[in-house]
């Protein structure tokens, strides 16, 4: 009996995702987008300005159409919201030239000679490989933010409204997680601590949100040490998955002597399970790091368990449901155990007498 076929549609979804992304790549590289929201929406408008072919020009906006960027009616195209967003040159949120960086990254191409050799392909990435990301990934703040609101709350601080907390961040990706506690506690005041060329893109975020009186930066690496005894929660977020475990057992260390007896971490990482099965895309992200950095891994739950431990953390426990944040405590080791006499007695009874 012939063996049925497998389906084959995961192989057309990847050609598929490589056809999308070269119609936006072409649509970012040509200012399709920034043309559209100037008001040239018809074709024949769209074309005057930009001088394409018009059969050309409606096979490209058809397609960004179909893929839900554009809305075509019968006389004209207009922006989604998405593209309206993110990809229109000079907005304030504009994303294309991070696309465009993200894609335009050979070192993917190599991808076979890097795990053959297990060496960086990207230079680049390996003489900053100090910073917590390159500038292309920063985050969206207010996903950012939003990620944190619910774990505020499970982290259960149990600490009053009008608490003068003191707050350490290690990295701007923390530090802008980290708003949101100061939103929460009025006296509360952060510390983030990174290199000076990553502090501008946390600096806007920090003066919409009318913080900036609130809020201090101090350059430095991860191991810079801080003021001891002093944080009540420090939040570490995104810069161990590009260390080695010693490396980050090191870092963890630095956060458990600043905080006060009793103080928190805050640790977010891309966590696996610990049968290395994901969850979601962690795996397909993972081989980044691995074009980046001889160091980078992503480590599972259980051995960044471990690392928070090593480092003289107490109750290390995950944040609810969440696979990627853990807490823990800077705690008075236990006592010790009371003394074992283990020394034989003078008088050492026969069995006789035993019984």
């Amino acid at each position: 009996m012939p063996r049925p076929l497998s389906g084959k549609t995961p192989l057309d979804e990847l050609t598929n995702s490589i056809r999308r992304v070269a119609a936006v790549k072409a649509a970012l590289e040509l200012d399709v987008f920034s043309h559209i929201d100037k008001g040239n929406r018809s074709l024949p408008a769209f074309c005057r300005v930009t001088g394409f072919n018009e059969r050309a020009a409606r096979l490209l906006l058809d397609a960004l159409s179909n893929m839900g960027l554009m809305v075509r009616t019968e006389f004209e195209y207009t922006l989604a919201p998405t593209a309206e967003t993110f990809l229109v040159k000079g907005k304030h949120e504009y994303l294309g030239d991070v696309l465009l960086a993200q894609w335009a990254w050979d070192a993917r191409g190599q991808m076979g000679r890097a795990v053959r050799g297990n060496k960086p392909l990207n230079a680049w990435l390996e003489l900053v490989r100090n910073l917590p990301r390159a500038p292309q990934t920063w985050y969206d703040a207010q996903a950012a933010q939003q990620e944190f609101v619910g774990a505020w709350s499970e982290i259960q601080l149990d600490t009053p409204p009008n608490a003068a907390l003191n707050l350490a961040a290690f990295g701007i990706e923390a530090g802008l997680r980290a708003l949101g506690v100061l939103q929460q506690f009025t006296r509360a005041k952060l510390t983030v601590l990174d290199h000076d060329a990553q502090f501008p893109r946390l600096h806007a975020v920090v003066e919409i949100l009318q913080l900036s009186k609130r809020v201090e930066y101090q350059t430095g690496d991860w191991l810079t040490p801080l003021s001891a005894d002093t944080y009540d929660l420090v939040v570490v977020d995104t810069i161990t998955e590009t260390r080695t475990i010693e490396e980050n057992i090191g870092i963890l260390h630095n956060a458990h002597e600043s905080l006060k007896m009793g103080g928190w971490i805050l640790l977010r990482a891309a966590m696996e399970e610990d049968d290395r099965r994901g969850p979601g895309l962690v795996p397909l992200w993972a081989l980044d790091l691995l074009l980046g950095t001889v160091d980078a891994d992503v480590y599972t739950r259980t051995e960044y368990r471990g690392m928070l431990e090593a480092a003289g953390f107490f109750d290390v426990k995950p944040v609810g449901e969440r696979l990627n944040l853990w807490t823990a405590r800077r705690l008075p080791p236990p006592p010790p155990p009371p003394p074992v006499d283990t020394l034989a007695p003078d008088f050492i009874p026969s069995p006789e007498q035993l019984t």
